[in-house]
């Protein structure tokens, strides 16, 4: 696969492809020749969504921005990026009626809907799933993240009621680093105070999971989520922009 030195690529092909960090660009030509590199890669594989995040020095860079569009990518959204340490974060019980399931415990149709119905308003830019684009991103997530991945995806009940679903997983080549691959209420149970409860409730699961530190991002019109990390003590830590590979374009 094409790669720089520093690069971190989410791979869950043929359905999506990040390209999070695009690792030690030398120069303009340099970056363009990674640019050729993903775009036989992806015509190749086939990849349904392409995306590639610059932070803000390259993002202040005309020339990336000029390759970007000269390969058909163009802005998405800009994110904000949080980090915590859990090595205080303390202890917690959920509380009743409220319980956690996985996929070991209930079926791929009860998880996929609730991730699908948690997605519904959502404010960051990407369109809220539909049931097509919630298989793929499915699918795309058991390849990136491989052997294993039913214990990283949860279902929140509230009683019989699924509500919500977060998505702990350790990064990939990072022993020590906890993400959320996706964290999400549904719209009836937002806006009640369960956000920040069930976000802290997460990054505890990911602390069990042996994560010394939690990183976490949304989007900048994202206010509610925001709001979360801040409640429980994520420190905003940088912005990046991301830029998606035009719809149709390969």
């Amino acid at each position: 696969m094409f790669t720089t030195r520093g690069a971190k690529i989410l791979d869950g092909t043929p359905n999506y492809l990040v390209m999070e960090e695009i690792g030690e660009i030398e120069s303009a030509k340099h970056f363009e020749e990674v640019l050729n590199e993903l775009k036989k890669y992806v015509i190749e594989k086939d990849i349904q969504s392409v995306s590639i995040i610059l932070n803000e020095q390259q993002a202040a860079d005309a020339s990336y921005i000029e390759l970007l569009e000269k390969f058909s990518f163009q802005i998405q959204d800009t994110q904000f990026f949080y980090r915590r340490q859990l090595s205080a974060l303390e202890d917690m019980e959920i509380k009743a009626p409220l319980s956690v399931k996985s996929l070991e415990e209930i079926t791929d149709a009860v998880f996929l809907k609730t991730w699908m119905d948690a997605s519904a308003g959502s404010l960051n830019a990407s369109a809220p799933f539909t049931s097509l684009s919630a298989q793929k991103e499915f699918e795309g997530m058991q390849s990136e993240l491989g052997a294993g991945y039913q214990k990283s995806c949860l279902v929140i009940f509230y009683g019989d009621q699924a509500i919500g679903v977060t998505m702990p997983q350790i990064e990939q080549g990072i022993v020590d680093e906890g993400r959320l691959f996706y964290f999400g209420l549904i719209p009836a149970f937002r806006g009640l105070g369960w956000g920040a409860y069930l976000h802290k409730l997460s990054l505890q699961l990911l602390k069990q999971m042996g994560a010394e530190y939690y990183i976490g991002a949304t989007g900048q019109h994202n206010i509610p989520m925001q709001r979360i990390f801040e409640a429980n003590a994520c420190e905003l830590i940088e912005r990046k922009f991301i830029y998606r590979l035009k719809d149709g374009v390969k």
